[in-house]
């Protein structure tokens, strides 16, 4: 194979990483991304191409208290404008393994697509869905820390959603 061609195969295969890079495509990856305490994700549908942009964040006093498994609570929020810091209006409450409920100071209705997207999604990961992620539903994190928020610059950690200081510490 001459020097061009292999240079033009390694420069695709380098842009289909690249354009894959931040993309959650295990169960395993969206809930322990989800889960990590300080998560930003988003939902893409692949049928109708709509996006939800999701914040959960653990409660600080679960996260202090030590608490661990389905009595940590956390807090969803949907973004809805276009600063994606502070943009955030709140959604409900989320616990392991995907139970999701909303509450009187909820911003968003139940009958929103962005709420039925969310809701429709943790249904599939409580019970391991297959046929969904990269068929029906891309989850893609922004390229920070699930769990800290820190930007994320190792490949592995772009990979999984996690850092390497964080990996393996309990939410």
């Amino acid at each position: 194979m001459s020097d061009l061609v292999s240079a033009y195969l390694e420069e695709i295969e380098t842009e289909a990483a690249t354009a894959k890079a931040g993309q959650l495509t295990t169960w395993d990856a969206v809930r322990e991304f989800i889960f990590a305490g300080h998560a930003r994700f988003t939902l893409r549908s692949l049928k109708t191409g709509m996006r939800y942009t999701y914040q959960v964040k653990v409660k600080k006093q679960d996260l202090e208290a030590g608490k661990t498994g389905p009595d940590v609570t956390y807090f969803v929020a949907l973004l809805r404008g276009p600063d994606n810091v502070s943009d955030y209006r709140y959604l409900g409450v989320l616990r392991k393994p995907g139970n999701f409920w909303t509450t009187s100071a909820s911003t968003v209705k139940r009958d929103s697509a962005s709420m039925i997207a969310l809701v429709w999604m943790l249904d599939r990961l409580k019970v391991d869905r297959t046929g969904v992620l990269g068929v029906a539903l891309e989850v893609w994190h922004e390229g920070k820390c699930g769990r800290c928020g820190r930007t994320l610059t190792v490949p592995e950690s772009v990979a999984s959603g996690i850092g390497p200081v964080c990996d393996g510490r309990a939410a």
